[in-house]
C-alpha cells in the first residue's frame, strides 16, 4: 500500500513546473469559484432575491461564454496562451468584487454584468488550460496533469467549504478597532482578496509550443469545413452536451435544494460541500490508477451510473423530508456520488482529446467550453421557468439523471470505437516496424 502511494505522488511530482504553476493559479481563482458555487446562491436568497431571479442572473454567467468560446478557441490555434491566463486571473477576482458589490447595492443590472464578466473570466481559463496542458506535459504523465487540473477544483471546495464553517462559527473580525461580521459578504471578499496572487503564479509560467501553426483568425475561421474532423469531434461532444445540460439543471442549485428542504444554512452547506470535496479530491488522484488498472469502461461508465444511482436517491428525499432519517440519506447521497461523478471527469477528457486527435484538440476544448456554457445558459433557464411553475426540485433534478444516463450510454460507443482503431494503429507501426528491420 505504502509503495503505491509513494509511486503515485512520485509520478504526480514528475510534472512539468510550468504545468504546476499554471495548476497552482487555476486552484487560487478556484477559491473564488468555490464560494460562489456553494454560498452565493444562499447570499443573494437572503438579500430578497427569488429562485426565479437566480436563475436569471446564474444564466448571464454563461452566456458571454456561450457566444465567445468558439471563435475563441479558432481564434488561439497556434498562439501563445499565457497571456489569456494572466487576463482571466485578473477578471475573475474583479468581476466577482463586482458581483458581491451590486447584490449589496440591489441592482439587478450590475449583477447581471458581473455574472457575464465572470463567465468571461472562466471562459478563458477554461478553454486554454487543456490546451496549454497538451502542449506542455509529456505523454507518460499526461493523465496526472489532467487529473490534477482537475483536482483543483475539488481541493478548493475543501478550503473554501471548511473556512465556511469555521469562520461562521467565529461570528466576526476586529482589527485595529474595525469590526465586521463573518457573513456570506466578507467570506467571499476574502477569498477575492486571496485569488488575486493568481496573478503572480500566471505571470511565472513558460510558454507552451503550439502543435500547430499560427494563423490569421479570418483564415483558421475560413478553414473550418477542411482543417477539422468533423465527425469525430460531433461524435465526441454529443454525450458531453447531454451530460452538461444535465448537470446543468443540479450542480448550480443543489445548495438552494438543501436550503428549500432541509433548511441547510451557509456554514452547514459549506461543510457538506468540503466533505464531498474531501473525497473527490482523493478520487481524482486516483483516477490515473484506476484508469491504467481497469480501463475506461470502468473508470467512466461504472463510477457514473453508481453516480446516477446515488443522484435519484438525492432528489427523491425531497418527497420524503419530514421523514426521520431521511435527511441523513440526502447527506450520504450527495457525499458519495460527487467523487463518483468526479473521478471519470479527466480519465473522460483525455479520452475526448485523443480520440479526436492532435489536430482538433484546441478547437474541441473551445466546443467543449462553448457547450458546457450552452448547456448551462439552457439549463438555468429552464430551471427558472420550472421554478416560476412551482415545479418541486426533485422533477427539475430527475432530469438531470436522464441526460446523464443516455450521455453514458453514448460514452460506452466512444470507448468502443476509441479502443478498435488504437488496436488497429498499433498493428499499423508494428507491421512497419518490422518491414523497416527487414
Amino acid at each position: 500500500m505504502y509503495k503505491s502511494i509513494k509511486s503515485l505522488l512520485n509520478r504526480y511530482s514528475t510534472l512539468p513546473n510550468s504545468t504546476l504553476k499554471l495548476i497552482g493559479g487555476i486552484f487560487l481563482l478556484n477559491l473564488v469559484n468555490g464560494s460562489f458555487i456553494l454560498i452565493l446562491n444562499i447570499y443573494l436568497r437572503k438579500m430578497g432575491f427569488v429562485d426565479e431571479q437566480i436563475g436569471s442572473f446564474t444564466s448571464y454567467r454563461f452566456l458571454g461564454v456561450l457566444l465567445l468560446a468558439f471563435p475563441f478557441g479558432i481564434f488561439i490555434k497556434g498562439k501563445p496562451l499565457k497571456p489569456f491566463f494572466i487576463a482571466s486571473s485578473i477578471i475573475i477576482p474583479l468581476a466577482a468584487f463586482l458581483m458581491i458589490e451590486s447584490v449589496k447595492w440591489n441592482n439587478p443590472l450590475l449583477i447581471k454584468i458581473s455574472f457575464l464578466s465572470w463567465g468571461m473570466g472562466l471562459m478563458l481559463l477554461q478553454v486554454c488550460a487543456l490546451p496549454y496542458i497538451m502542449r506542455t506535459t509529456p505523454k507518460s504523465v499526461l493523465t496526472e496533469a489532467i487529473t490534477l487540473n482537475f483536482s483543483m477544483w475539488s481541493l478548493a471546495i475543501i478550503i473554501t467549504g471548511l473556512s465556511i464553517g469555521i469562520l461562521t462559527r467565529l461570528q466576526k473580525f476586529t482589527l485595529f478597532n474595525i469590526s465586521f461580521p463573518w457573513d456570506e459578504y466578507h467570506i467571499i471578499l476574502l477569498f477575492i482578496l486571496i485569488s488575486l496572487s493568481a496573478i503572480l503564479l500566471m505571470s511565472k509560467i513558460q510558454e507552451s509550443t503550439p502543435r500547430s501553426s499560427s494563423a490569421e483568425f479570418i483564415r483558421n475561421f475560413s478553414s473550418l469545413l477542411l482543417d477539422y474532423d468533423w465527425f469525430l469531434i460531433i461524435k465526441a461532444l454529443v454525450p458531453t452536451l447531454l451530460i452538461a445540460i444535465g448537470a446543468g439543471l443540479t450542480i448550480p442549485f443543489i445548495n438552494l435544494f438543501f436550503y428549500s428542504v432541509f433548511d441547510m444554512d451557509s456554514a452547514q452547506f459549506g461543510i457538506l460541500g468540503s466533505i464531498a470535496s474531501v473525497m473527490s479530491f482523493i478520487a481524482l488522484l486516483l483516477a490515473p490508477t484506476l484508469k491504467r488498472k481497469y480501463g475506461y469502461n470502468i473508470s467512466i461508465i461504472l463510477t457514473q451510473s453508481i453516480g446516477i444511482i446515488l443522484l435519484v436517491i438525492l432528489i427523491f428525499t425531497e418527497l420524503y423530508s419530514s421523514v426521520n432519517g431521511v435527511f441523513l440519506i440526502a447527506i450520504v447521497a450527495y457525499i458519495f456520488r460527487q467523487p463518483l461523478m468526479h473521478i471519470s471527469s479527466p480519465i473522460a477528457s483525455e479520452l475526448t482529446m485523443k480520440y479526436v486527435g492532435e489536430n482538433n484538440q484546441e478547437l474541441i476544448s473551445a466546443v467543449n467550453s462553448s457547450i458546457w456554457s450552452a448547456s448551462w445558459f439552457i439549463s438555468a433557464k429552464i430551471f427558472q421557468y420550472l421554478r416560476e411553475l412551482n415545479f418541486p426540485y426533485y422533477k427539475i433534478f430527475f432530469l438531470t439523471t436522464i441526460m446523464y444516463s443516455i450521455g453514458i450510454f453514448l460514452y460506452y460507443f466512444i470507448i468502443k470505437e476509441y479502443k478498435k482503431r488504437d488496436i488497429t494503429q498499433k498493428s499499423i507501426k508494428s507491421f512497419e516496424r518490422i518491414i523497416i528491420e527487414d
